[in-house]
């Protein structure tokens, strides 16, 4: 692996050619601070979040990847502060977003730097700035993206005595042995191109940043530029690349199986904000950081790609979901108990009426153009409570459990309705995709949303046959064996 040729020392960021700020970052934010004997550019809140005299519910620590910088948070900086200076008598969140060493406007420190060495970097930073160790005060909450998620997570393992949740986009923390890595992360690897593509030239640079949708405004692309002006600010993009665990050989590679192993235990919120349109991290990646962390929450961004944070308003669904599944404030360890409320009326489960009714032959829904033709069709309560356990008891015995996700492909009618009560008899989690997002999109919101089982009239089946959409394929309808065949349905 290559070292970084320059030493050079952080500096705060460059202006534009006329004085004025970059777009969307105000000057104030930004601190150079040392820690762990080198010097960091960080963007920091704290200062203008005081003057609001918001109470402060934690910091969000905000980690880049490769080749970006923290100007990639300005937008959740912005609306953090937006949010507390309109309402100051909630809680507001702190956000310290993060030049990694090497990167940004961060020192260049002429060291090659593993994941393993920039994990211990992180630890010295936030040490020093009291958001860990004997000096943390407040919860924190990590948000990292592409390498920044993997270097964010591991520093969230380690500190999960302060740690009150995880956020990430488009990232990755395992790639499966035998399957390459993605194509453009196997071409900036390849001999011969590898230090042309990164340092030698802004190659990679402007690669990444043509990922957008749609396309970063030109001012935009040269703020995000400025601090890799000339090979030798691009040292630390090199190093990026060159730090991927292509093999268990890898320096890096028995820290990031650590860091993916140790997700598993992380019993804490979780937060996937994620766009599909990524050349680098396809949906089998968030499948796998869902395997490790079942309970997460993702926002998925359809249209949106690895720049998911240029794409999409990713600050406000960032902080909706912090002030719904984080409690302001407290450190996890300090988290309250809920309190009973007296005196509330006891908690009926949506279902209820359907039993309470079960034997009553009033009307509960009319079907106006049933399936199969004819005139309007009533449906009695009694049929429909009796049609919902039937399907419960047959999608029960199929393997269907309380949680597992049902994508119904059944147009609206009785079926969809005693469908529907019968994945929420069970417990299940029912997927539902707008047709209107169009083949290709309807294909990527359904495959992401990784169903167990997918229920459906024959035509759904094909599409889900056709688009490899994973679960297991119940019809509606009984089909012939052949049919039933083709389109690999189970019942």
């Amino acid at each position: 692996m290559s070292a970084p040729a320059e030493v050079a020392p952080a500096t705060v960021p460059v202006t534009g050619p006329d004085g004025e700020p970059l777009p969307g970052l105000d000057p104030a934010w930004s601190r150079v601070v040392r820690a762990g004997g080198h010097g960091w550019h960080l963007l920091d809140t704290g200062e203008r979040l005081a003057a609001t005299g918001a109470p402060v519910a934690g910091t969000i620590l905000c980690v880049h990847g490769n080749p970006t910088w923290s100007y990639l948070w300005r937008r959740i900086a912005a609306e953090s502060l937006a949010r507390a200076e309109r309402d100051p008598s909630q809680p507001a969140w702190r956000v310290v977003a993060v030049d990694q060493l090497d990167m940004g406007f961060s020192e260049r420190t002429g060291v090659a730097r593993t994941l393993p060495i920039r994990l211990d970097d992180l630890q010295a930073l936030t040490d020093e700035l009291g958001l860990s160790g004997s000096g943390a005060t407040t919860p924190v909450v990590t948000l990292g993206h592409d390498w920044g998620g993997v270097v964010s997570l591991g520093w969230a393992l380690r500190n999960r005595d302060v740690l009150a949740g995880v956020m990430a986009l488009n990232t990755a923390v395992h790639q499966e042995e035998g399957v390459p890595i993605p194509w453009p992360l196997r071409l900036a690897l390849a001999t011969g191109i590898h230090d042309a593509a990164t340092r030698g030239t802004p190659g990679f640079l402007a690669t990444t940043l043509a990922l957008a949708h749609p396309p970063l405004d030109p001012a935009v692309r040269r703020a995000f530029a400025a601090p890799y002006r000339g090979a030798d600010r691009r040292a630390g993009i090199r190093g990026f690349v060159a730090d991927i665990p292509v093999g268990p050989q890898h320096p890096s590679h028995s820290t990031l199986t650590s860091i993916a192993d140790g997700l598993r235990d992380l019993d804490l919120p979780a937060l996937f904000v994620w766009g599909p349109r990524d050349p680098i991290f396809s949906d089998v990646y968030l499948s796998d950081l869902l395997e490790r962390l079942p309970h997460a929450d993702v926002h998925r961004v359809e249209g949106a790609g690895h720049l998911v944070a240029e794409d999409h308003d990713y600050a406000s669904a960032a902080l909706d979901w912090l002030a719904d599944r984080v409690v302001p404030g407290s450190a996890p360890a300090a988290r309250p108990a809920p309190a009973a409320v007296p005196d509330a009326d006891p908690v009926r489960p949506l279902g209820a009426l359907l039993e309470e009714l079960r034997d009553s032959d009033a009307p509960v829904l009319v079907e106006m153009a049933p399936r199969g033709g004819g005139g309007p069709r009533t449906v009695s309560w009694r049929l429909l409570s009796r049609r919902v356990r039937e399907i419960a008891a047959g999608l029960h015995a199929r393997g269907l459990r309380a949680g597992d996700r049902v994508s119904l492909l059944v147009p609206p009618g009785a079926d969809l309705t005693a469908l529907l009560y019968a994945c929420l008899r069970i417990g299940a989690i029912v997927v539902v995709a707008d047709a209107g997002l169009g083949v290709k999109g309807l294909g990527r919101a359904v495959a992401g949303s990784r169903p167990d089982m997918v229920v459906g009239i024959p035509a759904g089946l094909a599409l889900a046959r056709a688009l490899g959409w994973p679960g297991e394929r119940i019809s509606v309808t009984t089909l012939a064996p052949p049919v039933a065949r083709a389109l690999g349905v189970a019942a």
